[in-house]
């Protein structure tokens, strides 16, 4: 069973928001149950309390606990839900990187779209392990690609960074490595010739820097000024076709 979150203070949203839900879940053949809060506060004391969600929609704007307040309190208990936020506001890509947004709905609500992260949101929690293979030292090895934070290139010797502080290497090419994992399932950002970086750590993001967060720790890596158009856009697309960042 999938259990699901909505959270919006406008009743009417939803209402639609819940029948879309119970629609598409039952055109999957799976069973949802759905759990409707009117602002952020009610959400938290839920989760505070040991409720467990594996898929919450989030309105960013409510007037008592907004949605990247609560968004930020939920990841310091649960690391694992997915979060599709949701707004009919443009400004906030830049914040929701902090607290790892899986998808971006735009009100008023698009059908379409709606289905298609529906259906993401439900294949990322169902999905099989995915794992990354390489040799070394004439040793083949296999990674779980969810684990990596980011690959690193230095002279042809690729770094892989584990969630866990650890790091592997090989002899290869990260281009190499960048067409591999295209069919992966797993958003990897190309944001230097020598960084290839997992979506699902990135903390934030400016027009130079990305941040990724792991170990309790973050660190800042230079986007190069030749792929800083292609990485913004890369990540519109990703948090849902919002071109916020320009």
């Amino acid at each position: 069973m999938l259990r699901i979150a909505l959270c919006d203070d406008d009743s009417k949203f939803t209402g639609e928001l819940e029948t879309l839900v119970i629609e598409e879940s039952r055109k999957l053949g799976i069973r949802a149950e759905t759990e409707v809060f009117s602002d952020g506060k009610t959400l938290l004391k839920s989760i505070q309390s040991g409720d467990h969600y594996e898929l919450i929609f989030i309105d960013i704007e409510m007037e008592q606990v907004d949605g990247i307040t609560a968004a930020r309190q939920i990841r310091e208990i649960d690391r694992t839900v997915l979060l599709i936020y949701v707004s009919g506001y443009d400004e906030y890509l830049q914040e929701l990187f902090e607290v790892e947004p899986f998808r971006f709905l735009s009100k008023p609500l698009n059908h379409e779209k709606f289905v298609r992260y529906f259906r993401d949101s439900y294949n990322r929690i169902n999905e099989t392990e995915v794992f990354y293979q390489f040799t070394f030292n004439k040793e083949i090895r296999r990674v779980s690609v969810k684990d990596i934070v980011y690959f690193e290139s230095n002279n042809r010797i690729v770094n892989i960074h584990f969630k866990d502080g650890s790091c592997e290497y090989f002899y290869g090419k990260l281009n190499n490595v960048e067409k591999e994992l295209a069919a992966s399932r797993q958003y990897f950002l190309r944001i230097h010739q020598s960084f290839l970086v997992n979506y699902d750590y990135v903390k934030k993001i400016n027009f130079f820097n990305m941040t990724i967060r792991f170990m309790e720790k973050e660190l800042e890596l230079k986007i190069s000024e030749d792929r800083q158009k292609e990485v913004r856009q890369q990540l519109c697309r990703i948090a849902g076709g919002k071109a916020v960042i320009e």
